[in-house]
């Protein structure tokens, strides 16, 4: 049975990254989740978890205060809810806010923290119908550098992630690499 659902999960990402016919780039098909502000952020979280080891002490994780647009890019979106912002600081996930450039070239990403990491820009959650408790979470990654310290290189991607809630807890049960943002 977990087979199967892991399977079912796979393909409705699969098939939530392709272009649709409502020209939605990400998330094709599906609609936006209606969940409570601290389960938006353990979601996040969850999604972090796919890209990152979450029990790495010098992660330092920070947060594009601005969501993903559903169209290709990074042009647009809107605002994260300072609510969702607080409680992924209060998960221990985020150190503070920076920017993602919406163009990928130019001088590496540079932001006010106390340690070089990523910035991480998530979409809305988008819901499943086929599966109940499972939404699908785009995050686009990158690195900074801090002021005064070596330059990192510049790393960018992104990735969508099916997640699915069981027992209070958001899992990434599915990946998805998606061109570069």
């Amino acid at each position: 049975m977990r087979s199967f659902a892991i399977g079912l999960a796979c393909a409705i990402l699969a098939a939530g990254c392709a272009p649709g016919s409502d020209d939605s780039y990400r998330g094709a098909g599906l609609q936006p989740a209606t969940l409570p502000d601290n389960e938006v952020a353990r979601a996040y979280r969850a999604a972090i978890g796919g890209a990152f080891d979450l029990r790495e002490p010098s992660l330092s994780i920070l947060v594009d205060p601005v969501l993903l647009p559903r169209s290709q890019g990074l042009a647009g979106g809107d605002t994260m809810p300072p609510s969702v912002q607080s409680a992924l600081v209060r998960l221990g996930v985020s150190k503070g806010t920076c920017r993602i450039p919406l163009e990928a070239k130019g001088p590496p990403l540079v932001c006010r923290a106390e340690r070089p990491g990523y910035v991480v820009r998530f979409s809305a959650p988008l819901a499943s119908r086929a599966i109940g408790d499972t939404v699908q979470v785009y995050l686009v990654t990158q690195q900074y550098a801090i002021p005064g310290g070596p330059v990192e290189q510049r790393l960018r991607f992104e990735r969508a992630y099916q997640l699915v809630r069981s027992n209070g807890n958001w899992r990434a049960i599915g990946e998805a690499r998606l061109a570069q943002p």
